[in-house]
Order: C-alpha cells, then structure tokens, then sequence
C-alpha cells in the first residue's frame, strides 16, 4: 500500500518540474493519485476582493500585520486555485495542514523528493526544494475546529533561482488554506480545500515573469494543489486499511520530532478506527435490506 502512494507520487512529481514559484506557495502536503473532484480556479477582481476580506487581518500578530497588508493590498498575481473535494479523514487533513514537515519528511523516506522543510519554530519554517527555491513560511492565524473547518493564514518569502532566468526571482506571498468537511449519503467523510494566493514580485523580477512565467505558473499551481489534496486522501485510505504501515513509516523517519511522529501514528489509527465504523454501519445496513 505504502508503495502505492510512492508510485503516484512519482507520477504527479514528474509533473512538477521547473515550477519553482508554484512550488514556494504549495509546499503545504505532498502528491498522488486518488479520485476527488475539483472547481474551476479564478483570477477576478471580485474573487480576490472575497478573500482579502477573509482575512482577519486585526488577529494577525502586529509584527506581520504591515508585510500582509501590503501584499494583500498590491499583489502582482492573484489566484485562487481550483476547490479541491477527496475523501479524506478531517483529523489527518487538520494534522497534516497543521505539521507540513510531516509530509515532506514521508516524502523523503520515500525517495522520491529532495525538497527540505525545516520548523524554525511553532509558526515558521525554512524551504527549500534543491533545485533553486528558498524561503520560508510563517503562520500568521489559524482557526482550526473539528471536522477540519480550518481557515489558515500564511506570510512566504522566497526566491527561484536557475533556468530559464539570468538573476533570481524574489516574491512575498499571502496564502490563504481554507476547508471543511461533510458526510456524504453512503457515511464517508469527504474534505473541501481550496488555496487563495496573493504573489506580490520586486520590480526586477515582475518584468521577467511577466514574459516568461505568467501563462503557465497558474495552471502548474492549480495542478499540484489537486495532487496534494489527492495524495492526503490516498494516505487517508491507506492508513485506513493498514495504519501499521504508517506507524512504521513514521517511525523510520528519524529527522521527525516525537510529538509529530506520534501526532502522525495517532491520526493513522484515528483513520482505521473510523474505517471499522463506517464498515459495520454498512454491513448492519445490508442486513436490514436483505
């Protein structure tokens, strides 16, 4: 099973490649393959002027209130990618949004990313993808309650550097994690996701994007946040039917911290707990129709 999400993250990270900018405002989860459903992404005036007003900018720590206001306020791109639906467990999407250094390490384990995420501390961490992007990322508000209704506000600075460019390109970013959660008609839960970004690039860089990067970066994020989203929900099902399988891997990743490891293990055996259930509902309701 665990080779399974190997294999499909494989497929969608092939299709990664030379998205250094995607990337700074992605490194959230991870990649695969599982069917889930999606919306049509946006770049109107009306769709941002929406999500500036979600942000809830008097709970944002003064230190970080000015940098988010200016992005918000001025960005160069706008884009709020494509409502991404996947059954997935809300306690290990929230966990998972929550400790994004957990997933990049599964990748890691697996060998199949070289990306690197390093927490700073309990709001910030460093980034780097080993093929030119730089940064870090800072939580600057979370709400999270049960059933993964979450709002998560992000400050990212970074740069690319490397082909096709001649200098580096310097970007902040304001991203905006919003979900929840339903139980659909046959008892499974499935999670809404959709990621809001405001790129606000230096002069130098603004005139390099906008000839080479602009026509395709959209469509390259779009398409990673759906691999995340069904990567997780790939996850989900796999610690589902075999949260052994989870817990060993979180345990061989030795550059995991315990709290986080066993926050993993215990989300994997909170997903096959809720497997169980959802299997005897069924197999009770069979019965009364038969």
């Amino acid at each position: 099973m665990v080779g399974g999400i190997r294999l499909a993250y494989e497929s969608a990270h092939a299709r990664r490649r030379g998205s250094g900018l995607a990337l700074l405002a992605l490194l959230l989860m991870a990649t695969a393959a599982r069917a889930g459903e999606s919306s049509e992404a946006s770049t109107s005036e009306a769709t941002q002027a929406e999500s500036r007003r979600s942000v809830p900018l008097a709970k944002i720590d003064p230190q970080f209130r000015p940098a988010v206001a200016a992005v918000l306020a001025d960005p160069t791109i706008f884009r709020r990618m494509p409502t991404s639906v996947v059954d997935c467990r809300p306690e290990l999407f929230t966990f998972l949004a929550l400790n994004p250094e957990v997933m990049v390490e599964i990748w890691r384990h697996l060998g199949v990313s070289q990306v690197t995420l390093t927490r700073l501390d309990e709001r910030t961490c460093k980034i780097s993808d080993g093929a030119g992007t730089t940064g870090t990322i800072i939580v600057v508000e979370q709400t999270c309650e049960e059933g993964a209704q979450n709002r998560i506000v992000m400050l990212a600075s970074g740069s690319f550097e490397g082909k096709p460019f001649q200098q580096p390109i310097s970007a902040q970013c304001v991203l905006v994690l919003t979900s929840g959660s339903k139980e659909e008609t046959n008892g499974r839960r499935f999670v809404a996701a959709r990621m809001d970004a405001f790129i606000k690039l230096d002069r130098m860089s603004l005139a390099l994007v906008a000839k080479a990067v602009h026509p395709f970066v959209g469509q390259t994020a779009d398409r990673n946040f759906t691999d995340t989203m069904l990567f997780v929900s790939n996850l989900s099902y796999t610690a589902e039917k075999r949260p052994e399988a989870i817990e060993q891997v979180a345990i061989d990743m030795k550059n995991l911290d315990q709290p986080r490891r066993q926050g993993l293990i215990k989300a994997a055996y909170q997903c096959a707990e809720a497997g169980r259930q959802w299997e005897l509902t069924r197999t009770r309701q069979a019965s009364l129709e038969t």
